[in-house]
């Protein structure tokens, strides 16, 4: 587990959108039709290790597929650890006014946010619970295929940083056999 310090800026969500270029250009919306389908977890980054330090801790989950509904929500399919078996569970985003965003109802999160994606490689997702003074946080690089990329990691690890919090704990998948990821 590497233990990372924090500096200052938040990647965009999608490219080109105004919130990143000062106003100019499109607003940004994630597309969610373009977020349907199989993910694969690469790597996990939390501020509070005791969200996913063992197999059964309560963010330790691997996100497996994202499905758009019609009334653009987002189910987000995801694998854990129960009871010495692999359970799917199911949780409904409910899309809100801003498009990057997600209320949830999972355990100790009860908000989804979209950091950064190109759609068609790789996104990353935080789950995080904002009812708390200090926010508790898990934020996951999802792939569409199984293949270890280093400049994606690195790319991870600058959208993760100035997140809050000034401490964070990274679990790189590729280094270790993880029960309940596919």
């Amino acid at each position: 587990m590497l233990t990372v310090p924090i500096p200052v800026r938040l990647s965009p969500a999608c490219t080109g959108c105004n919130e990143s270029h000062g106003g100019v250009g499109p607003p940004c919306s994630p597309r969610p039709p373009q977020l349907a389908g199989t993910w694969h977890s690469m790597a996990m980054a939390t501020n509070n290790i005791s969200l996913m330090a063992t197999l059964k801790a309560p963010l330790r989950v691997h996100i497996t597929s994202l499905w758009p509904t019609p009334e653009d929500n987002l189910e987000i399919v995801l694998h854990r650890w129960e009871n010495n078996s692999c359970v799917e569970k199911k949780v409904l985003g409910e899309k809100t006014e801003n498009p990057k965003k997600f209320k949830i109802n999972y355990t100790v999160a009860n908000e989804a946010t979209l950091l950064d994606t190109d759609y068609d490689n790789f996104l990353f997702l935080c789950l995080k619970d904002t009812t708390t003074p200090i926010q508790s946080m898990m934020c996951q690089y999802l792939a569409r295929v199984l293949v270890e990329d280093d400049e994606i990691m690195q790319r991870f690890i600058r959208a993760f940083r100035p997140l809050p919090r000034h401490l964070w704990y990274l679990l790189d998948l590729k280094q270790m056999e993880e029960l309940c990821r596919f």
